[in-house]
């Protein structure tokens, strides 16, 4: 069975990047863990709140096992050192055929930092480990810098499972036009089913690739 790591700084990525693709990899008999560096909890936006319960919601939604949090703090990855949270990852043993992550293009400096972890433990010592790049709509779209799509998912049939995932984030569902919108959502979808050929999509970028990706 192959195994794919959905390696993502906050709880609500997994939904807002991935939410279709988990699902197809689920079909496809893969054994999906989704990982989230953070604890789950913001402080940055004047009160506290934890979204860790809708996080195992949303991953239950999407067919996937209770997702793992390494407790680093939301908004500060920068002052951890990067080798002992790279550390914290491998010591999940969770050996990966396919890491799905945040990509440079980022605004986000979580996200750009668990770009750097997902290289480290996804190097290819021992075996080929493909590594794709997620979008994360706003914090991708904001930073001046085109999201560097090169790889596209069908999301035709996911697509409403993964709006009823991120759904499950109270304190991020934002009401239209914000991107983290039930409608934007779809709008995105649909721009990138536009781009592909598909009625609806995901972009990713291929960060390292092989023949057998799927």
């Amino acid at each position: 069975m192959k195994k794919a790591l959905v390696l993502v700084a906050h709880a609500d990525d997994e939904s807002l990047g991935v939410g279709g693709l988990i699902q197809k990899l689920v079909k496809a008999k893969w054994n999906v863990s989704v990982v989230f560096v953070s604890d789950g909890i913001l402080t940055v936006r004047g009160k506290i709140q934890n979204n860790k319960d809708d996080a195992e919601l949303a991953c239950k939604i999407l067919g996937v096992k209770k997702p793992k949090f390494l407790g680093y703090q939301d908004q500060k990855f920068d002052a951890y050192p990067i080798a002992d949270m790279a550390n914290s990852i491998m010591k999940l043993n969770l050996d990966p055929d396919l890491i799905i992550t945040h990509v440079e293009t980022d605004l986000n400096v979580d996200h750009r930092i668990v770009l750097e972890l997902a290289k480290i433990v996804g190097r290819p010592k021992s075996k080929p480990i493909s590594i794709l790049g997620c979008e994360i709509p706003y914090t991708s779209f904001w930073n001046a810098r085109q999201f560097p799509a090169n790889f596209f998912v069908d999301i035709t049939n996911e697509l409403e499972t993964k709006i009823k995932a991120f759904a499950q984030y109270k304190n991020e569902i934002m009401p239209y036009p914000h991107p983290w919108s039930k409608r934007a959502l779809r709008v995105v979808a649909e721009y990138h089913g536009i781009q592909s050929g598909h009625k609806f999509a995901e972009a990713y970028q291929v960060i390292r690739g092989y023949e057998n990706l799927f």
